[in-house]
């Protein structure tokens, strides 16, 4: 809980705890605040230091009101629960204007996991989330700063398994569809922005030559600009869209020098289908990337990987095919997990209604044992 009182120009902030234990713990609280309107940080951080079941914690001599950044850097192991009024604009706010970069991605990826939500059930035509949401993804894509890492992880929706635990009953197939509308509405609206943020980190990696560059810059450069690929090849309804989406996938794919960069176009590659140049990249695209494993088994292990987490209708033949290739064999742990385990983990489709998936695992299963 918190409140500003302006007449004696402090802020009030109640921290309480709930947990196991026989006695309050210790529990240090990294907090910041930031001015409702300027969204400037008026506090830097300071460690609370909670040790009652309740306490109040005042900030003298502010202004303005202010919103709070708790537990930043993750300060403790705790799960944090607000009590604002309006919680969804107050995680807008500090995804879009947190300096914490824990806090940032935190709120982001509530702020995802709400519209995603509701998405499932119908609801956001109903809510401000959608605007929350974009507001938040805009700023964040637009920011001006070299820690490329914070900024690639803050744009990256929660991952499936991440949001099924937040879900009593848990559908699979509604929840891929709801996550995947989420990200084509974000990539369509702000589609030109992400292209341009693309392509300028294209020219900036593409300055430094053949070499792969190890520094942490470079590492981050090369993360978001796959988060960006992955974004723009979420658009692909259209021929015209699914034409655009793998040529761009495969200029990355044959552009690159790295492992993560080709591994990130292919990825993208693999759940393309359609018009015959598309699939005719694709398929180009699987096979070179075979072709350059020259039988490295970590390689390869990554090649069956991406085809078994393919977005395709009929990416079960596509995986009981591979069990068929030669490279493929149940004895060795780590190729069976390579595709059967991946698969796995291709919810929507491992957990399709005809239940051939089921019925495939328990087949791959009888033959381990």
């Amino acid at each position: 809980e918190s409140k500003y009182d302006a007449d004696a120009k402090t802020f009030y902030l109640t921290l309480s705890q709930e947990s196991n234990s026989d006695e309050p713990l210790h529990i240090p609280v990294a907090v910041g605040l930031l001015d409702k309107v300027s969204g400037e940080e008026v506090v830097p951080t300071k460690v609370l230091d909670l040790k009652e079941e309740k306490q109040t914690f005042e900030f003298p001599g502010l202004e303005g009101d202010v919103l709070p950044s708790i537990l930043r850097g993750f300060s403790a192991p705790v799960k944090l629960v607000g009590s604002s009024e309006d919680e969804e604009k107050d995680w807008a706010f500090l995804a879009a204007n947190d300096s914490d970069g824990f806090n940032r991605w935190e709120s982001g990826q509530s702020l995802y996991t709400s519209l995603i939500f509701q998405t499932m059930k119908g609801e956001q035509s109903e809510s401000k989330t959608p605007e929350y949401v974009f507001e938040a993804f805009q700023r964040t894509l637009a920011l001006d700063t070299n820690d490329y890492s914070i900024q690639a992880y803050a744009l990256v929706l929660p991952a499936e398994s991440t949001l099924s635990e937040e879900l009593d009953v848990v559908d699979p197939v509604a929840l891929h569809k709801a996550r995947g509308g989420v990200k084509k509405s974000i990539a369509r609206k702000f589609y030109s922005e992400i292209k341009a943020k693309y392509d300028e980190l294209t020219a900036a990696m593409a300055d430094s030559g053949e070499d792969i560059q190890l520094d942490a810059t470079s590492i981050g450069q090369r993360r978001l600009r796959n988060v960006l690929l992955d974004y723009l090849c979420a658009v692909k309804e259209t021929a015209e869209e699914r034409e655009t989406a793998s040529a761009l996938a495969m200029e990355q794919f044959e552009s690159s020098y790295g492992m993560t960069d080709r591994y990130a176009a292919l990825s993208s590659l693999v759940s393309m289908d359609g018009e015959e140049s598309v699939v005719a990249r694709r398929d180009a695209a699987i096979q070179k990337f075979y072709d350059d494993a020259a039988g490295d088994a970590l390689i390869l292990n990554k090649w069956f990987t991406a085809q078994a987490l393919a977005d395709l209708p009929d990416v079960l033949d596509r995986v009981k095919a591979l069990t068929e290739h030669p490279e493929f064999t149940l004895s060795n742990p780590n190729r069976c997990r390579s595709l059967i385990s991946a698969f796995s983990m291709n919810a929507a489709h491992f957990h399709a209604e005809d239940g051939e998936g089921y019925k495939f695992m328990g087949d791959m299963v009888a033959k381990v044992d």
